[in-house]
């Protein structure tokens, strides 16, 4: 859209002040933020035109103008300033990542419990696991038929697994058939546990080799633990602070899609990308009458996926673009998974 410089700026204040205070803005309050000096009546007919264009409306109830959807996507695109992370914003993102003692799960739900409480809005963190490796396998003797075989998965999970064998056991020979399992399968993807590698196994098993069955059986067992898709979410009373979702009806609609993880995951799941998005507000009603800004992320040990602060459709995203920018640059320092440059996506009404 092909407009002028005191057009974009216009639409730009409009839509800072709006951000700001929520309230429509009239053409006085412009005069003293424009850079080039101009008339109220100029200011009033420039935002007639922007109105007329879409990008602009007008409330009735207010002499005053409010972005449209169009409006924010054009502020979004191409006239969003770029938002300064201050020294303390940088330090909390920076401890996010300096525990290196932390699963990639306690990585995600502590990702979305700091940048709900440093951004005031809602956030949901959904995450992917692959098929992935399993570390290491440990084994803990438990009685003479008895013995507890415990997994370290790629992501750091630990899965542990009774199992009762009909052969007289001894800790000897649980770190024995445990080796075995290292030697085999450890640090090797789990997608596909071969006919060959299982008399591999077999083999070395020797006298243990009756266990190959019930060994494999729960293997599989955790391996369809892994592959899953996840999602959590902090700050949801966040949302009720901001006047667009403090009618209760609304409320509880926005609650109840944010609560259905199920739900929720489907409607996200193809933001699973490599590149940052901030999606308008398209609706009137639950999550439809949310913005969202969704950055992908790869925490290694087989986990990735994607953290989205929602907010209202005046959130104040280059703030959220830069917090999410910044922390996708730290965790992916090490994987050269670098976002894109924001891709604007809306619906128009």
């Amino acid at each position: 859209m092909d407009l002028s410089s005191r057009k974009k700026e216009i639409l730009k204040e409009v839509i800072n002040l709006f951000i700001t205070t929520g309230e429509p803005v009239g053409s006085k309050i412009l005069m003293s933020r424009l850079r080039t000096p101009c008339s109220s009546a100029t200011i009033r007919n420039e935002m007639n035109d922007l109105e007329k264009l879409g990008l602009l409306e007008h409330p009735h109830t207010s002499a005053g103008r409010i972005p449209t959807a169009r409006g924010y996507r054009l502020y979004v695109d191409s006239l969003m300033e770029d938002y300064r992370l201050s020294f303390e914003e940088t330090v909390l993102l920076n401890s996010l990542l300096a525990d290196k003692v932390k699963t990639g799960e306690q990585i995600v739900s502590d990702m979305a419990s700091l940048l709900a409480k440093m951004t005031g809005y809602a956030v949901a963190v959904f995450t992917q696991e692959s098929c992935g490796t399993i570390e290491r396998f440990d084994g803990v003797y438990v009685g003479n038929s008895t013995f507890l075989l415990v997994m370290i998965t790629s992501s750091g999970k630990a899965i542990p697994k009774q199992l009762h064998v009909n052969i007289p056991l001894s800790p000897e020979s649980v770190r024995f058939i445990v080796g075995v399992l290292n030697d085999h399968l450890a640090k090797k993807e789990l997608g596909g546990i071969t006919l060959e590698r299982m008399v591999a196994m077999e083999k070395d098993l020797g006298e243990y080799r009756s266990l190959i069955a019930p060994l494999i059986r729960i293997i599989y067992s955790v391996i369809a633990q892994f592959g899953r898709d996840s999602v959590t979410v902090k700050g949801l009373s966040n949302l009720l602070t901001h006047p667009e979702f403090s009618d209760p009806a609304t409320a509880v609609e926005i609650f109840r899609e944010l609560e259905n993880e199920e739900a929720l995951i489907d409607r996200f799941r193809q933001e699973f990308s490599t590149s940052l998005r901030v999606r308008i507000a398209s609706g009137e009603s639950g999550l439809d009458s949310a913005s969202f800004v969704i950055c992908p992320f790869l925490l290694g040990m087989g986990l990735k996926g994607s953290v989205c602060i929602i907010g209202p459709k005046r959130m104040n995203y280059g703030m959220a673009v830069a917090r999410l920018q910044y922390l996708a640059k730290k965790i992916h320092s090490t994987h050269r998974f670098e976002p894109q440059l924001p891709l604007i996506e809306t619906k128009e009404k």
